[in-house]
């Protein structure tokens, strides 16, 4: 069954929606955005601030969404005026897995506070935020994806951002991805306590972060283990990054309750899908080039071979 536009009602009496933004009687203020529930990134918000939005998951659209179930060029929002405000109007375009509103197949619906919107697996929310509603879903989005100490993906959330950019058409189809881990952090422990060496782990995180190129993707692989890709990158670039990153942690004195040390950092890098076609295969493969690079005398990086 498809809906029928004239069914639907605009927005209750009480709003009026101007410029992507909602104005009720109390003079609240709310924010016209999309959420995601289910499918892809849970709790990622996106904010409907344009008057155009094609969503796929092609590199050139609007929204890209990572999910394979989602075409290339999947749906389209646009805010058009009407006599009472603005409204949200979402069209399909002709995809795959068809776009439904409220579990309803649609061609062409109007959106209300609250509806439903699905594109392939992927499950949407349409909701009119106010600062509240746009801070507890920024935390929550950080709660499930990102480790809390280090700020950096966790592994589920790494592995779909890694398996979204296998499967990306166009470009350099190359990558590569880098394993890397701590040196000496057990003498930290050791030394200054294990506070200390959650304060090392702590701003590896965050020298990471800074470290890399926009493109680049960094996960907590687990204890004191970073990995991270490097999108349409060769080896030969790739290093160049990976190298930066070891002089900035090398170079970098950590200071805890007055005692200072250095702690340097070991690499293993490898290139798809020149060493490994899978992610798993590409990760063993990086993994072995970080044992590698730990045997040569480690604050190093070794290169599978």
């Amino acid at each position: 069954m498809r809906m029928n536009d004239t069914t639907r009602t605009n927005l209750d009496d009480q709003t009026m929606m101007l410029g992507g933004t909602a104005v009720n009687k109390t003079g609240t203020v709310r924010k016209a955005a999309l959420v995601v529930l289910a499918g892809w990134e849970i709790g990622h918000e996106i904010a409907l601030i344009e008057d155009s939005y094609v969503f796929g998951r092609a590199q050139q659209t609007d929204v890209r969404i990572a999910a394979l179930s989602v075409s290339r060029e999947h749906a389209r929002i646009v805010r058009v005026s009407a006599e009472d405000g603005d409204e949200f109007m979402v069209t399909d375009l002709g995809s795959s897995n068809g776009t439904l509103v409220n579990d309803e197949p649609i061609q062409t619906a109007r959106l209300q506070n609250g509806d439903k919107l699905q594109m392939g697996d992927v499950l949407f929310k349409f909701l009119l935020q106010d600062e509240a509603d746009v801070r507890f879903y920024n935390d929550l989005h950080k709660l499930i994806h990102y480790d809390q100490l280090t700020g950096l993906f966790k592994m589920d959330a790494f592995k779909l951002e890694l398996d979204a950019e296998f499967h990306r058409e166009g470009a350099r189809r190359v990558l590569t991805l880098a394993m890397t881990d701590l040196d000496g952090l057990k003498k930290v422990n050791d030394t200054h306590g294990h506070l200390a060496g959650r304060m090392v782990i702590r701003e590896m995180g965050s020298i990471i972060r800074h470290a890399l190129r926009e493109q680049d993707r960094a996960g907590l692989y687990g204890g004191d283990e970073a990995i991270i890709f490097f999108p349409e990158t060769p080896l030969d670039e790739a290093h160049a990054v990976a190298e930066h990153l070891r002089v900035v942690i090398e170079q970098r004195l950590f200071d805890f309750h007055g005692k200072t040390f250095h702690v340097s950092i070991s690499q293993g890098l490898a290139e798809w899908p020149r060493h490994g076609a899978t992610i798993e295969q590409i990760i063993a493969s990086a993994d072995k080039a970080l044992y590698a690079a730990k045997a040569a005398g480690r604050n190093c990086i070794q290169v599978a071979p």
